[in-house]
């Protein structure tokens, strides 16, 4: 008698092909993996909580300062369109100023030092907010683009380093920086200089004479009035963005990434660390740069792994997405793919919004795993790309913000997601996978039972019910939904089992859970009879 041998992948990571067909229809919808006392499960991703309504417009990005207004609590500042809003500890909302128009997101910074501030790049401009003494943005007076007269850069990033700032000019391949914590005092003191020539206090020209300045018209200027910049010249690219890690700077350019560090010295040069020319794993979106702890991504568009989420740690690249998320990544437009990350616990979140594609994917550094993540249209019910734009730890809590221009609350207790005209939606949680018996022989499904957290609601009167569908063809097309009880609340021994589920081969398996709590799949199994048809 032969031996049967079953694979259920109803449990696992996505792999969902272009062409699903058993494990290549694997799909983690909301729900991502979990693992508690060695026991790996299925957790579901929460919802949205309506918290409060900031301003109007699309969400261009959100930054929490590590220090507040009269040196106490950190704040959260958030962009909606062209206002500015900064959200206090006391839970107070303040519109600071405004940047300039555009739907692309902005690059945040802080100088740190005695007199820190909060810098925004918004593609035109370089603003500046005192964390201390609050008031409004102030517009820092850029420097003159190297080889042009009176024609200023156009910063898109900008990044701190050992207290200098530092901003690229879009389309070129120069960097454009401050001497270090530039903003800590209002004045500064620099040499006085007419005609090109340093001037003298007296005749005997012992004494250099200075002039007292405003350190924002200054800030790029050393004490000679000279604009300071230097050139990624190891190539021809132009610095689409970048990003400070510690001490090291990520320049990325559609061909390279090059990591710089703050030189010492009379004249603080930059030293390049790091040579990439050779192994092409340029950006393909300066925006989808997002940073969790010391580990950075991006979609890239170096030659090595084509069009591909990157992961970086230090200076070692490893290509993270595989070849069905690639085939969504080709028909995406560079310039409006964007990106954030935030950790919960153990898990570190890479979340990829594709706008062209209408979908959000994320990666979870944990294990290893991508999942997809959707809202729901409040008219028509019908699934969406996840609406969260942004998202900040602040004072305990992640604030999400949409692009209804609304604070939202993303907690592990709340499965609705809410609108701004008091319109709630309980969350969709989706999971597929696939059943191979004998290597895609024919069988006959007799059962499948699923465990997971059953009678855990506190609602007595809820009667929540999972959803299945079956296909017979590898994930092309779907059977007849059907839905088993998964009891009341307290009925903790409740078994969700479905019968009878017929003759297959290329068998997917998709269950679908939208009841406002939480569902946890911890286990499957299933009763089949082999038969002796061919295939």
């Amino acid at each position: 008698m032969s031996k049967t041998t079953v694979s259920n992948y109803l449990l696992g990571g996505t792999n969902k092909g272009r062409h699903p067909a058993t494990q290549g229809a694997e799909w983690s919808c909301n729900m991502y993996m979990e693992e508690s006392g060695g026991v790996k499960y299925l957790a579901s991703l929460p919802g949205l909580k309506y918290y409060k309504q900031i301003g109007s417009g699309r969400c261009r990005g959100s930054y929490v300062s590590s220090i507040g207004k009269d040196g106490v609590y950190e704040d959260c500042f958030v962009v909606f369109g062209q206002s500015v809003y900064r959200i206090d500890y006391s839970e107070n909302v303040e519109r600071i100023g405004f940047v300039a128009n555009g739907t692309g997101r902005v690059s945040f910074a802080e100088t740190g030092g005695l007199r820190p501030y909060l810098l925004i790049a918004d593609g035109s401009n370089l603003w500046a907010y005192d964390l201390i003494n609050g008031g409004s943005l102030t517009q820092c007076t850029l420097p003159t683009r190297y080889g042009t007269v009176g024609e200023m850069i156009q910063p898109t990033h900008v990044a701190t380093v050992g207290g200098s700032v530092v901003v690229n000019d879009s389309g070129s391949g120069y960097l454009y920086y401050t001497i270090p914590y530039p903003l800590q005092y209002p004045q500064r003191s620099v040499y006085k200089i007419i005609n090109g020539e340093v001037q003298y206090t007296d005749s005997t020209r012992l004494v250099v004479d200075k002039m007292s300045v405003n350190a924002e018209s200054y800030m790029f200027l050393d004490d000679y009035g000279t604009s300071q910049f230097f050139n990624t010249t190891t190539s021809s690219d132009a610095v689409q963005a970048m990003v400070a890690i510690g001490s090291s700077l990520y320049l990325f350019g559609t061909k390279t990434v090059e990591i710089y560090q703050r030189g010492n010295g009379e004249y603080e040069t930059w030293v390049r660390t790091s040579y990439t020319t050779n192994a092409s794993n340029g950006i393909q979106c300066p925006y989808s740069i997002a940073v969790v702890g010391s580990t950075l991504y991006y979609l890239g568009s170096g030659e090595s792994f084509a069009k591909g989420i990157m992961r970086v740690d230090g200076a070692n690249y490893t290509k993270i997405s595989d070849d069905w998320l690639e085939e969504k990544l080709l028909k995406e437009k560079a310039d409006t793919v964007y990106a954030f990350a935030y950790a919960v616990g153990s898990h570190n979140f890479y979340v990829l919004h594709l706008p062209t594609v209408g979908e959000t994917w994320c990666y979870d550094s944990d294990t290893k795993q991508w999942h997809q993540r959707v809202s729901r249209d409040k008219v028509t019910g019908l699934e969406i790309q996840w609406r969260c734009a942004a998202m900040s730890w602040y004072r305990g809590k992640f604030l999400a913000f949409c692009h209804d221009g609304a604070c939202y609350l993303h907690t592990d207790t709340y499965y609705y997601e809410d609108y701004t005209d008091e319109k709630s939606i309980p969350m969709t949680r989706h999971r597929q996978g696939a059943v191979i018996v004998n290597e895609n022989a024919p069988f006959i499904f007799n059962e499948l039972a699923i465990e997971c957290n059953v009678g855990t609601w506190s609602d007595y009167n809820l009667a929540p019910k999972m959803l299945l569908e079956v296909s017979k063809d590898g994930g092309m097309s779907w059977g007849n939904v059907r839905s088993c009880p998964m009891g009341l609340s307290g009925q903790y021994s409740h078994r969700v089992r479905f019968h009878n589920l017929g003759l297959n081969r290329l068998c997917v398996l998709r269950v679908t859970y939208s009841h406002p709590t939480s569902l946890e799949l911890t286990s499957v199994s299933q009763r089949i009879t082999p038969t002796g048809q061919v295939i």
